[in-house]
């Protein structure tokens, strides 16, 4: 898949599907930050919340040439005073995932995020055995803040959930 051809576009209801089974596949649920396992009518009310006026999360489907998604991304917690916010990706398409896919998206993101949504700084939170995700962040220039002890509980275990930021700046 040729990278320069995937673009982000605004989620459409027919991408929930995708979303719910992305997300509670064991391969990316053991890495994500939320704990519950989706179903469609926890999906199209979150859809739903997206085009509140007061909604503070903002979430764009990648998706490929041909207009198929393959993942999705977005800014969440967004803080219009303090000129912040969360960003959140999923490459959710297990045959496209370290194909440079994520770092093609998370570029196009943190243009918006920085350029057309005027923040001033980007936060990432990385579970600490995720070391993928972690080395992503860090290639990006995102400086690790804070480490919050025992967190998230995943396969018996505790873990500490590492936070990362980029200021406009970095």
């Amino acid at each position: 898949m040729n990278i320069s051809k995937i673009k982000l576009r605004r989620v459409l209801k027919t991408d929930l599907e995708y979303f719910r089974d992305w997300r509670n596949s064991p391969e990316i649920w053991k890495n994500n930050t939320q704990f519950t396992f989706l179903n469609m009518k926890n999906q199209k009310k979150w859809f739903k919340s997206l085009s509140k006026k007061d909604s503070k999360k903002e979430m764009f489907t990648i998706v490929n040439s041909k207009n198929i998604p393959v993942g999705i991304c977005g800014l969440t917690n967004l803080d219009p005073i303090e000129k912040s916010g969360k960003v959140a990706i999923i490459i959710g398409e297990i045959n496209v995932q370290s194909k440079g896919i994520g770092t093609q998206g998370l570029k196009l993101l943190l243009e918006y995020g920085f350029k057309k949504k005027k923040l001033h700084r980007i936060e990432a939170e990385v579970i600490e055995f995720n070391k993928k995700s972690l080395s992503f962040f860090q290639k990006f220039n995102f400086k690790k803040e804070v480490r919050l002890r025992n967190y998230l509980f995943r396969d018996n275990k505790w873990w500490d959930m590492i936070v990362f930021s980029k200021i406009i700046s970095d």
